[in-house]
């Protein structure tokens, strides 16, 4: 049996994007005939150097138009290593919940400035959509996201929490990077 090392580094703020990250984790442990992969899970304030895995997934939420500054210094603290490593992005936000061109485009360009802000060209990325955790909100927060909720068209009921998350897809996200590290390859650009 082979052993490979995964090392998945996250951001959240309310929760949603660690069970996103968890999920990505276990899908990735999943033992195959030929190779075990190992994953480290870690927030990114406290995020290792990513040397010695054979995978780094970073990932983290959208909130107010900005992706979390401890994924931003963790990714540009650790640009040159990751530079040099097989790498995964998944973004969680409620932007990608919108099914159409204009969600889709806000979606990348958020992408697109977290690479030119940090540096980080990952070679695959997932877009996910989070969830609106209205009971884990403060007062202000949670009214400021029924507004836009209703403005979106999604749920105001602020007496429960609404996932939008595909799960599937997160699954299928993990499930293709499993395959990536059990090859020992590097995808040719982003996906």
């Amino acid at each position: 049996m082979v052993d490979r090392r995964a090392l998945v580094v996250y951001a959240t703020s309310e929760g949603h994007t660690a069970l996103v990250a968890e999920r990505i984790a276990d899908v990735l442990r999943a033992t195959t005939d030929d190779v075990r992969i190992d994953v480290d899970v870690r927030l990114a304030e406290h995020g290792p150097s990513p040397e010695g895995y054979d995978l780094v997934v970073a990932g983290g939420p959208i909130h107010a138009g900005h992706h979390a500054r401890h994924l931003i210094r963790w990714l540009e603290r650790y640009a040159a290593e990751l530079a040099a490593l097989p790498t995964a992005l998944f973004q969680v936000s409620l932007t990608s919940a919108g099914d159409d061109e204009a969600h889709d485009r806000t979606a990348r360009e958020l992408l697109a400035r977290l690479e030119e802000d940090t540096g980080f060209d990952p070679d695959v990325v997932g877009l996910f959509a989070g969830a609106l955790m209205y009971t884990r909100y403060g007062w202000f927060k949670r009214h400021l996201m029924k507004a836009i909720a209703r403005r979106e068209g999604g749920d105001t009921d602020t007496s429960s929490d609404h996932e939008y998350t595909d799960w599937d897809a997160v699954e299928g996200f993990a499930t293709d990077l499993a395959a990536l590290v059990v090859a020992g390859d590097r995808p040719a650009g982003p996906a």
